[in-house]
């Protein structure tokens, strides 16, 4: 007999253990979905963000030798284009004077595509918010598929029933009594069935519910 009782003692901590089990493995499987969203969702756009900011590391220091060497290259290029005008090879000379115009204009062509790399990257980490925002509401709707039914079980499946089943079974044992000291339970049986007040569970159970409509 003490051995089957044993035995029974054995099932529900083992009931027990798997529930805690399943909870944590609920838990484990919602962050990992978050997760996998957001990195999924983001990859192609640090992708891009890396890329774009070894360009502008690239055009940083190449507009540093621009800016040093330009001046010397104009030159070159105008005494190039008179030499060419007072030869009277015009259209020689315009592409010279071209090349100049371009020389002279070289840095800040190059300052205008770090400006236009900025403002990407600054749009990229917007779009990445974004997708965070989005990922984070279909991931709450994914919390509460599974929260909701745990709540239920919990307080409605377990708790409820088992505050009732003190009843059904008092009442099947005709163990009622005629006071209150020779009932089968007492007050203190249900209460006792959660954990004591100021507890860390009757915090967090009165953090999410007390007070709420």
């Amino acid at each position: 007999m003490n051995a089957q009782l044993e035995e029974q003692d054995t099932e529900v901590q083992d009931l027990a253990a798997e529930i805690g089990s399943i909870l944590q493995s609920a838990f484990n499987t919602l962050i990992e979905r978050r997760d996998r969203r957001y990195e999924a969702a983001i990859e192609p756009l640090d992708a891009e963000r890396d890329t774009l900011e070894q360009e502008s590391a690239s055009i940083k220091e190449a507009r540093a030798d621009l800016e040093r060497l330009a001046p010397a290259k104009a030159r070159e290029a105008q005494r190039a284009a008179d030499v060419l005008l007072l030869a009277g090879k015009d259209e020689e000379a315009e592409r010279k004077f071209a090349e100049a115009a371009a020389a002279a204009d070289a840095p800040k062509a190059l300052e205008e595509r770090r400006r236009q790399i900025s403002v990407r990257i600054e749009a990229i980490d917007g779009e990445k918010q974004a997708a965070a925002r989005r990922i984070f509401r279909t991931w709450h709707e994914d919390c509460k598929t599974i929260i909701r039914p745990i709540e239920h079980g919990l307080f409605v499946v377990i708790l409820d029933g088992v505050q009732q089943s003190f009843f059904d079974f008092q009442t099947l044992t005709n163990t009622g009594g005629d006071g209150v000291l020779n009932t089968l339970f007492r007050l203190g049986d249900i209460t006792d069935l959660t954990a004591g007040e100021r507890s860390p569970e009757w915090v967090s159970g009165s953090r999410w519910y007390g007070g709420r409509r």
